[in-house]
């Protein structure tokens, strides 16, 4: 489970670095709420390439609900012509403000970092998975908007 992001994990092929700077602390600025994936980066450090994956209309119906002390995610997946839920996930999970690192209940050892945080937009990063198979891990970027 530690190199799983819920049930995006597949979907995440793709990731871009981020500054720090772009975090909005704002006190309207909040996990807490519903996101969808818009899009997902992987910066490969074996040919220093960038991969872009946007999220189709079905994959978009796929949410990640943040309470205070849990999440929930809601798959969806094609099949044939439909748009199916596949599965629903709850978790728990910490995130600390001061470091802006994000981590699930038992696996601390395995952060993912927020780095951007708006009312409407998250860029959630983590160092957990190597795509291109060179021993480095390659920087992985996801993109959230707000539903609600």
């Amino acid at each position: 489970m530690k190199k799983i992001f819920l049930p995006f994990a597949l979907f995440s092929m793709a990731a871009c670095a981020s500054d720090s700077e772009d975090f909005n602390t704002s006190n309207d600025a909040s996990i807490i709420g519903k996101w969808y994936i818009e899009k997902v980066e992987v910066f490969k450090s074996k040919n220093q390439q960038t991969q872009t994956m946007t999220s189709t209309e079905c994959k978009k119906k796929s949410t990640h609900e943040f309470k205070s002390t849990n999440m929930t995610s809601i798959t969806f997946a094609p099949q044939g012509n439909n748009c199916i839920q596949t599965d629903v996930v709850t978790r728990n999970y910490t995130f600390n403000t001061a470091n802006k690192k994000f981590w699930y209940e038992g696996e601390q050892d395995y952060p993912y970092y927020i780095t951007q945080l708006t009312q409407t937009d998250m860029v959630m990063e983590d160092r957990l998975e190597d795509f291109d198979n060179d021993g480095i891990n390659d920087v992985i970027t996801r993109f959230f908007k707000r539903i609600d």
